[in-house]
């Protein structure tokens, strides 16, 4: 996917204006995450709720037999499988570390709120796909 920017550039004196467009390339990426929910949250409005951090377009919720059983034994928490599709034209790994601190944490200064529910969640490296 390629973006066209628009930049106007004045020099200093502003005796001219010109417009430039410059070419921006941004790729679609997809990612698995393991993500850690208290029990006592609904799961699905703090699924919905990862759509909130920027560049993020997809979030879909897989089943995964192992993490059903553990869930099964848990009393405080969930674990469920999260596939997360993101948008960035910078390398995808620092991109999903970005992503997993938006998740658990929150940071005013970035425009970062932290989602009510989830604890923890791990990204599953493997899984890294380039979408586009």
């Amino acid at each position: 996917m390629i973006k066209l920017v628009d930049i106007l550039l004045e020099d200093r004196f502003k005796k001219y204006k010109k417009k430039e467009t410059i070419k921006k390339t941004y790729h679609t990426y997809a990612c698995h995450f393991v993500i850690k929910f208290l029990k006592r949250i609904n799961r699905t409005q703090a699924t919905e709720r990862i759509r909130g951090i920027k560049t993020v377009t997809i979030v879909q919720t897989l089943t995964d037999l192992n993490l059903e059983k553990f869930n099964a034994t848990s009393v405080e928490y969930d674990f469920e499988l999260v596939r997360i599709k993101f948008v960035t034209n910078k390398d995808p790994n620092t991109h999903i570390k970005f992503i997993q601190k938006a998740l658990i944490k929150s940071d005013p200064e970035n425009g970062i709120d932290n989602i009510i529910g989830i604890v923890g969640a791990s990204p599953r490296i493997d899984t890294l796909k380039k979408v586009d």
